[in-house]
């Protein structure tokens, strides 16, 4: 993992002036794939921004259905009596996924951000192009069974959402 520096964003302001600061920096809520990834050296940001302090949490019923906060966690939204009541695919999709320590840190938009979950992209010993654009995609021709989505591209058959949530949300 890289050397990086770490800013706690009191506002959303200041937070998007700290990218602006520095582009190449990341955004941290839970940062379940995020560590993942840069102890994997898969991701080299040299700031973390971290957001939980803004106020993009909250589960409230509106006209049209429900406003889920982005730094909300996967089990409390999962867990929320609105969320089990009303939206019950949408629930059992937040607490079967992952384990039960990664449900309690990750946050439901660090989630429908996630990276792919191709082993490939993970293997910095292979070429992909997502990682490195022109060096291949083994993928393609070879073990892609574990890939959530194939053929969305002619340059990589792993950019699809690796997660259980966007099922249960396009099936509304």
């Amino acid at each position: 993992m890289n050397n990086f520096s770490y800013t706690q964003a009191a506002s959303a302001k200041e937070a998007t002036a700290a990218h602006k600061d520095t582009p190449a920096a990341a955004y941290l809520a839970g940062g379940t794939t995020l560590l993942d990834l840069m102890k994997a050296d898969l991701a080299e940001p040299p700031q973390l921004i971290d957001l939980n302090l803004l106020p993009f949490k909250g589960i409230e019923q509106t006209k049209d259905g429900l406003r889920i906060g982005a730094l909300e966690r996967m089990s409390d939204v999962g867990e929320h009596p609105l969320v089990v009541q009303n939206y019950p695919a949408v629930s059992q999709s937040l607490l079967l996924a992952a384990s039960p320590q990664l449900r309690n840190m990750a946050s439901i938009g660090g989630n429908i951000l996630q990276r792919t979950r191709c082993g490939y992209f993970r293997d910095v010993a292979f070429p992909c192009n997502k990682r490195v654009p022109g060096s291949g995609c083994p993928a393609l021709t070879g073990d892609n069974h574990n890939l959530a989505i194939l053929g969305v591209s002619d340059a990589c058959i792993a950019n699809a959402y690796p997660g259980d949530l966007s099922v249960a949300l396009a099936a509304l």
